[in-house]
């Protein structure tokens, strides 16, 4: 299991929900995305190794490895993004607005308690970022992900099948009466359909070289 962060972009900032597995854990607040610049954007989305660790000014939070383009990225406690963060995350208990909220270190205690939970369980502990879907089922046909092209395939499969199997016999359903020709021409539908989509590329993230240090100094 790993953590996942679901975001709601916004001009201003961006706000979020921390998970981990079904467990909504809390809210997050971030920078804007302004195409990854370093100090004013938040970081672009993709699937990141997470690390405890302690400094002097910060005391325990998290660190996110090999991002693309930015470093030292961490999860640390912050209640307006604007003021506090330059790319970092910052988890709360409550959102007062967007990228603002309110009782962010009892927000980080929590999340270290889950981490160190997740940390018994597993020796890697990851956390993906994605952007939370707003589309409707129409709009995700016309623009799908890799995953929602592989249901919808299977879908469309499923249906030439029992098409098939049923050997022309009708069902009776509430709304009338489905053959044999019915499950074919859906089947078919949803495979034409599909294979005229474009399926977008999932972001591939490259590994950058570790820096080790004990402070907080490097660009974000």
């Amino acid at each position: 299991m790993s953590f996942e962060l679901i975001r709601n972009y916004r001009t201003s900032g961006t706000n979020g929900i921390l998970r981990y597995g079904s467990e909504k854990i809390c809210h997050t607040i971030e920078l804007p995305w302004k195409e990854n610049q370093p100090f004013v954007s938040c970081i672009p989305e993709g699937r990141y190794l997470m690390e405890k660790r302690i400094t002097h000014e910060r005391g325990f939070h998290l660190i996110l490895k090999s991002v693309p383009e930015r470093s030292w990225i961490l999860i640390h406690p912050a209640n307006d993004a604007r003021t506090e963060l330059e790319g970092c995350i910052a988890p709360v208990s409550e959102l007062t607005g967007t990228g603002k909220g309110i009782r962010s270190n009892e927000a980080m205690d929590k999340l270290l308690k889950v981490f160190e939970e997740a940390q018994e369980k597993q020796n890697h502990i990851y956390i993906t970022i994605k952007e939370k879907s707003t589309m409707n089922i129409l709009e995700r046909v016309k623009k799908p992900t890799p995953k929602l092209f592989r249901k919808l395939r299977t879908i469309g499969l499923v249906l030439a099948a029992a098409g098939g199997a049923i050997l022309g016999a009708p069902i009776t359903l509430p709304a009338g009466l489905i053959t044999v020709a019915g499950y074919l021409t859906v089947g078919a539908s949803v495979l034409t359909a599909v294979s005229q989509v474009t399926v977008d590329d999932q972001v591939k993230i490259p590994p950058l070289p570790e820096v080790k240090n004990k402070g907080d100094a490097s660009p974000r």
